[in-house]
C-alpha cells in the first residue's frame, strides 16, 4: 500500500457524520470526510462524481492508502457495525447513498463492485486479526465466526453455496491465520458444533445458524473497536 502524508490543508475538514442530504445524496468538498475509521456504519456510497480515497491513519499521521474510488464505484462495503478504514473527498464529490437492503440488485449489475465487497469483507477480518493480536480481547468463539461469516459472504458472491466451507481450507491454515494452535480451534469448532452453529459434512463444514454466527462475529468487532 501506499504512504501519504495528511495534507495540512485537509486535517480541518471534519466528517458529517453520514448525515444524508436531497433525499440520499451527499455532497462534499475537497477534503470532506465521507466517514472516519470507527463511525458506525449506516450506509452504502455510490460515487456520481469526484474521487474518493480510502485509508487508514497511523499513529505518526501518515496514511495508507488503500485504493481511490471514482464514478460508478460503491464506497462503504463491508459487514461490521463500524468502518474499519475513512473516506475522504479529493475534489468535490457527490454521491448516491443507498440503504444496505438495495445493496444486493447493484452488485448483481456489477462484477467489479463484487470484488470491491470482497476486498473490504477480507479487510474487516484482518482488522478483527489485528485487534486481536495487539490485545488479546477477541475470543475464539468470535475469531473463528468472523472467519466463517467471510467465507460464506465470498462464496455467495461467488455463485457457491454460502452454508458450505470446503473442506480443502485445511485447520493448520486457519489455525495460523488466527493465531491459535490447532487443538484450540478443534475446541472452538465443537463448541460450535454443541451449539448447533455447525456440522460437520461430506462437502466441508456445514454453516447451520448464519444468524447467530454473524451475531459472534459482530461481538468481535465490537470489541476490536473498542479496543484500537
Amino acid at each position: 500500500m501506499l504512504t501519504l502524508l495528511d495534507p495540512p490543508s485537509l486535517k480541518s475538514r471534519t466528517s458529517s457524520a453520514d448525515v444524508v442530504t436531497d433525499a440520499g445524496y451527499r455532497r462534499l468538498v475537497a477534503g470532506e470526510f465521507l466517514f472516519r475509521e470507527g463511525d458506525q456504519r449506516s450506509h452504502v456510497y455510490r460515487v456520481e462524481k469526484g474521487s474518493i480515497c480510502l485509508f487508514k491513519e497511523r499513529l505518526d499521521g501518515s496514511r495508507d492508502v488503500i485504493e481511490f474510488a471514482f464514478p460508478g464505484d460503491l464506497v462503504g462495503l463491508g459487514y461490521l457495525d463500524s468502518h474499519v478504514s475513512s473516506a475522504q473527498a479529493t475534489m468535490e464529490t457527490a454521491l448516491s447513498c443507498l440503504p444496505h437492503s438495495a445493496l444486493e440488485p447493484v452488485l448483481d449489475k456489477s462484477p467489479g463492485s463484487k470484488s470491491r465487497l470482497s476486498a473490504a469483507i477480507e479487510r474487516e477480518v484482518a482488522f478483527l486479526k489485528e485487534a486481536q493480536v495487539h490485545t488479546g480481547q477477541s475470543k475464539a468463539l468470535e475469531r473463528i465466526a468472523a472467519l466463517l461469516v467471510t467465507l460464506a459472504r465470498c462464496n455467495a458472491y461467488e455463485g457457491r453455496d454460502p452454508a458450505i466451507i470446503a473442506d480443502s481450507l485445511s485447520c493448520g491454515v486457519v489455525a495460523g491465520y488466527l493465531n491459535m494452535s490447532i487443538d484450540e480451534l478443534a475446541g472452538a469448532l465443537k463448541e460450535l458444533e454443541s451449539r448447533d452453529l455447525v456440522e460437520a459434512s461430506t462437502k466441508g463444514l456445514r454453516l447451520k445458524n448464519l444468524d447467530m454466527l454473524e451475531h459472534l462475529a459482530d461481538a468481535g468487532g465490537r470489541n476490536a473497536t473498542g479496543a484500537l
